[in-house]
């Protein structure tokens, strides 16, 4: 099996473990008498983490190699499962969210991972099979956490044994990485030697390395957007369609399915032939009708259509956002790249969800729709600017791609 594949499973499986977790924390965290607020701090906990191990975790994956730090996230993961379904206690509970944020590089390292083990040109499908793997996975653990809950257990583990099992898919994984997974950079010579030193200077330099900078803050609007329909859409159905729980689940999981389909097979015959910035606006631009057309939606027809376009628009932009940031990076800052593209995605996420949410209650149902149309309308904008590498960029990947071959 190919380097490439089992990374693939890796976050395939690793997404499935948090997939089945996801949905069940509040429902766990109520049931044992903890308040809203608590319960907001255990869902902030991780993505805070995240927010200040991302760059550092990318960093250190540049300078002590991939697998090492993958072999770490996994394991953090793995035991911060085991505590959770293990735990009543709100502040035992907090340190392991807060245990999984601060070693949760998995996805960070695996992009990295990825931009290591193929050529330049090929590196948005590549990013795009993971992007499938993270559609399958949400929409088969959800599934899979629903089918535990009938399981036949005393009731005081109905809603521990889906932890427990996210903690088999986690060590799963793990194992994976520790016994089948290859060093990445193996081939890069002086690649560790290279990286620069961890620190929040390091930080700002990476961001500032010519187009990077433009390529991140374009991904941190277009998961604005985004994230405002995560955020709220289950309400909105409610709210404007008297639809349930259960059938807002099964429309996450069609669209889920969806960007899955185009992460996983489009964007491999479409990036060759149109080049990943041209992806990229034509992304944007479907994500932009697709919201104007959620918010403006008011029969089932109409809504489906607008979750469509929004579902290809990512499916489309974000593997290419990957591709052309790998390729605008030198090799030996790839984790450090990704580390802070990954930041600034969970920033962009912290803060919609709650803009978002306040634009729904306070103001109107389709607010937060339109505010993502405009958001998207921003990244478009900042995505007209075509992308051109240093030469010295250019001149690795020239090198990376013959190299990535030759293996």
């Amino acid at each position: 099996m190919t380097p490439l594949a089992m990374i693939v499973i890796v976050v395939l499986v690793d997404v499935l473990g948090f997939s089945i977790v996801m949905p069940l924390l509040a429902p766990f965290a109520d049931r044992y008498g903890f308040s809203a607020a608590q319960i907001g701090v255990l869902f902030s906990a991780y993505p805070v983490c995240q927010l200040v191990a991302g760059p550092i975790l990318g960093r250190l994956s540049d300078r002590y190699g991939r697998r090492p730090l993958l072999v770490y996230s996994q394991a953090g993961t793995a035991l911060s499962f085991v505590i959770l379904g293990l735990s009543r206690d709100f502040r035992v509970m907090l340190l392991a969210r807060m245990l999984d944020g601060a070693t949760g590089g998995n996805f960070l390292v695996a992009q990295a991972y990825i931009a290591d083990v193929t050529p330049p040109e090929k590196r948005s499908h590549g990013l795009g099979l993971m992007g499938m793997a993270f559609g399958l996975g949400f929409v088969l653990g959800p599934l899979l956490g629903g089918a535990i809950l009938t399981l036949p257990v005393p009731d005081d583990w109905r809603l521990r044994v889906p932890f427990l099992v996210a903690a088999l898919f986690s060590t799963a994984a793990w194992l994976l990485v520790l016994f089948r997974l290859p060093e990445s950079q193996g081939t890069r010579a002086g690649a560790h030697e290279s990286a620069r030193v961890i620190s929040w200077r390091g930080v700002v330099d990476t961001a500032t390395l010519p187009g990077v900078g433009r390529l991140i803050a374009v991904g941190f609007i277009a998961v604005f957007a985004f994230a405002a329909y995560e955020g709220t859409f289950a309400l909105f159905l409610k709210r404007r369609m008297g639809w349930d729980e259960r059938t807002a689940s099964f429309a996450f999981a069609g669209m889920g399915l969806l960007t899955a389909l185009v992460q996983g097979g489009l964007i491999r015959r479409l990036a060759p032939r149109f080049g990943e910035a041209k992806l990229v606006l034509a992304g944007l631009g479907l994500a932009f009708v697709g919201f104007a057309g959620l918010a403006l939606g008011t029969n089932a027809a109409a809504l489906g259509g607008g979750m469509a376009l929004v579902a290809c628009g990512q499916g489309l932009a974000s593997p290419s956002l990957g591709g052309l940031l790998s390729r605008a990076t030198p090799r030996n800052e790839q984790g450090a790249v990704f580390g802070v593209y990954a930041s600034a995605q969970t920033l962009a996420r912290m803060v919609s969800y709650t803009i978002s949410n306040v634009l729904l209650g306070k103001l109107a149902l389709a607010a937060p729709y339109w505010a993502s149309c405009g958001a998207e309308a921003l990244a478009l904008v900042l995505a007209l600017r075509p992308l051109r590498p240093s030469a010295e960029v250019e001149a690795e990947s020239a090198v990376d791609s013959r190299a990535v071959e030759a293996s």
